[in-house]
């Protein structure tokens, strides 16, 4: 009878531990998340980028080079991205956010940027890509104004992959293999420049 009380309170406690280890695994992947996004944020990592009413360069702007064939960066745009062109045919006109020159080229011949615009009510997100000196856009997503949004560019054989809050979309590469590259950071333009002063917090991961 003794035997078969410890074989029950054996099995007893095997079985919560099987129950209790799934959530409290669960709970570390998530503490080592934020705890990364933590150590992001003290390293410095996390800038904001101010385009200056006039102008089209934000600040800061530093030139900074990369060999990494991936960024991955989380954005926050808030409510002085909202604006309305002078010409209401630039309203369409992308802006660029962040990314980084290829090819060993100048960026306006081959870059990979995500792209953003404020039109119809909506703030747009975009893939931009210079490619051979033509320029290649797609609208990927739209986003609310304050939220949070994580972005990926991959750079492949002969082509690049942007990822939007989960939606991933291809654009056509001009060239292979890895370079030396340097990023792109927040500009406004299209033709005209920033109404007013416009900024935009950026988290490179």
């Amino acid at each position: 009878m003794k035997s078969n009380f410890i074989t029950v309170a054996i099995a007893a406690m095997a079985v919560f531990n099987i129950t209790c280890t799934k959530p409290k695994t669960e709970i570390n992947n998530s503490v080592i998340q934020s705890q990364a996004e933590e150590n992001s944020l003290a390293a410095g990592k996390t800038k904001t980028y101010l385009i200056p009413k006039g102008s089209q360069y934000c600040k800061p702007n530093p030139l900074t080079f990369t060999t990494q064939s991936q960024v991955t960066f989380k954005a926050v745009f808030d409510s002085s991205c909202i604006y309305t062109t002078i010409d209401p045919l630039n309203q369409d006109d992308i802006n660029k956010l962040y990314g980084f020159s290829d090819c060993n080229d100048q960026h306006l011949i081959n870059s990979a940027r995500v792209g953003w615009r404020w039109s119809k009510d909506s703030l747009r997100i975009f893939s931009f890509v210079h490619n051979d000196g033509v320029m290649l856009m797609n609208e990927i997503t739209t986003a609310k104004i304050g939220s949070v949004i994580k972005c990926r560019i991959t750079c492949l054989a002969d082509s690049y992959t942007f990822e939007v809050n989960g939606i991933t979309t291809s654009v056509p590469r001009h060239c292979s293999g890895n370079y030396t590259r340097y990023k792109l950071y927040p500009y406004f333009g299209g033709d005209e420049f920033a109404p007013h002063d416009i900024k935009i917090q950026v988290t490179e991961l």
